[in-house]
């Protein structure tokens, strides 16, 4: 199928999307996101073109950190998607614009073979900057996932589930919904090499200046799209926190950003009553779930921003997509500033813990709000988004710990007697191996082992070559002792070889 050609992605896994039937203050609609690590089947491609639920999540980079596809995620809702076409097609961009399924829009880069997903990462941030969508979300999310770890990198959820019956698709030139086979030819007209991928260049004159320098995205998208009539007290009043927190004549500059932004403006009496609220104490704080404001929030974004809604003095980072791997103990994966970066829950808990791992593994400095403030704003906006994942059966603790015991009695020293023991070594006779349990824990504290060793010890108990935990007798102690059968030393099978008489 062209279809599954098109959206090829990674291999191992992919994404589904459960939704609830409810929707956010924006209007996006609202799920559970798992991601299944199994191959997508030609199956699950036709459920989804004939629209059956769930519809089918393609996370764009593969093993090899290279994608075919990229996608800029603009979270508005009720936008004109003929007028972004048309900024596209003036811009000169290669750009395919879909509806998305909460009515936002999916602006498509496509490439005929998979290029590194990085330059792909790149040339689409520069594109949304020079659109004004800049602080929209970019898939692919990563330019570097760690498989190994058993991260997957994040999905996004593909057009044309139930074709043009649903709600997800491209449009014909006039605005009409687009067909799966004019998809296709639109497709190949789009199409990019990766020469041209690379010589996409963006002039610093299309790229639109933010009216509120480092201020909350919101009033940036407001100020291009214009301010509602029935709205413009509320726009008014978060202006007026932006203008107090960067301007020392920050009451004149309201004044200003009415007569300039709001049309009509409001009236003299009206704007000094919005510069009067200023005044009261605990007032000068954006008000982020009234209309305009919540119905083009970025959050995410806006909290990095030095003058929106995180650090009146640092910037915080940008935090983007949380996934979890269920495995015990669960494994956390946190896009900070564009990288990858893996948590404990601990971690992801504390906040003086998560800029000490950010600052190790992304060399990012993160300030370190309150703990109440981290949990309430910054957390659980993020588990809002929240992707979970099966673990890798290799990650699973008893396969860990069955590879470390393998090591520990068969690949290390070993015991030749029992009093052996005494010098943390395991003693194997006949078809079982004894053991003292700080002795192996010891042991899989410096392979990187994180369990306790109360939780170590019930693991092992749980196995099948457990045989029993008792006290042995020797010269000078009775250790208390654990016993398994005997772990079998591994060999490859030797293959015969015919012996032939050469003459010397």
């Amino acid at each position: 199928m062209k279809f599954k050609e098109i959206f090829q992605g990674n291999n191992s896994a992919y994404g589904q999307l459960i939704l609830s039937g409810s929707k956010t203050d924006k209007g996006k609609a609202e799920g559970k996101a798992f991601i299944k690590r199994q191959p997508i089947t030609d199956n699950l491609w036709q459920d989804h073109l004939d629209g059956k639920d769930p519809a089918l999540g393609v996370i764009p980079i593969n093993e090899n950190n290279e994608c075919k596809w990229g996608c800029i995620d603009v979270d508005q809702y009720n936008l004109d998607h003929l007028n972004i076409m048309r900024n596209i097609k003036g811009m000169g961009f290669p750009l395919v614009t879909f509806r998305s399924k909460s009515g936002g829009a999916h602006l498509f880069l496509f490439t005929k073979e998979f290029i590194p997903a990085a330059l792909m990462q790149s040339k689409l941030k520069e594109m949304a900057d020079a659109l004004g969508y800049a602080g929209s979300e970019i898939f692919p999310k990563q330019t570097e996932i760690l498989s190994d770890r058993g991260d997957t990198g994040n999905f996004l959820n593909l057009p044309y589930h139930g074709g043009t019956r649903g709600l997800r698709y491209t449009f014909e030139a006039g605005g009409k919904a687009a067909s799966l086979e004019s998809f296709y030819s639109i497709y190949d007209e789009w199409v990019q090499t990766r020469e041209e991928v690379e010589s996409i260049t963006i002039s610093k004159k299309t790229v639109v200046k933010e009216v509120f320098d480092n201020g909350p995205p919101c009033l940036n998208t407001l100020a291009e799209q214009g301010f509602g009539e029935g709205s413009r007290n509320n726009a008014l009043f978060n202006i007026a926190v932006y203008c107090k927190k960067v301007f020392d004549d920050w009451e004149n500059k309201v004044g200003q950003y009415n007569q300039e932004y709001m049309d009509p403006p409001l009236s003299y009496q009206e704007v000094q009553l919005v510069i009067k609220s200023m005044t009261k104490k605990g007032y000068d704080k954006y008000r982020c779930k009234e209309q305009p404001i919540c119905g083009v929030c970025n959050a995410a974004k806006c909290r990095t921003k030095k003058f929106g809604v995180g650090f009146e003095d640092e910037e915080m980072p940008e935090l983007d997509t949380l996934t979890k791997i269920k495995s015990n103990p669960p494994q956390w994966f946190l896009n900070v500033s564009g990288k990858r970066v893996e948590l404990k829950t601990e971690q992801l808990h504390n906040p003086n813990l998560f800029a000490i791992a950010v600052l190790d593994q992304a060399n990012v400095v993160s300030p370190i709000p309150k703990a109440k403030d981290w949990r309430e704003v910054y957390l659980k906006m993020l588990m809002q988004n929240l992707q979970e994942i099966e673990p890798l059966e290799s990650l699973n603790p008893k396969n860990q710990i069955i590879n470390l015991l393998y090591d520990f009695t068969v690949n290390g020293p070993q015991a030749r007697t029992k009093e052996d023991l005494t010098r943390k070594l395991p003693w194997t006779q006949d078809e079982s191996t004894c053991f003292r349990l700080d002795d192996f824990y010891s042991f899989c504290k410096r392979n990187n082992w994180e369990m306790d060793k109360t939780k170590t010890g019930n693991l092992i108990k749980q196995l099948d070559f457990f045989m029993d935990e008792s006290r042995i007798t020797l010269e000078k102690s009775t250790p208390r002792v654990i016993k398994i059968k005997a772990m079998k030393e591994k060999r490859e099978k030797r293959q015969d070889v015919t012996y032939q008489e050469t003459p010397f």
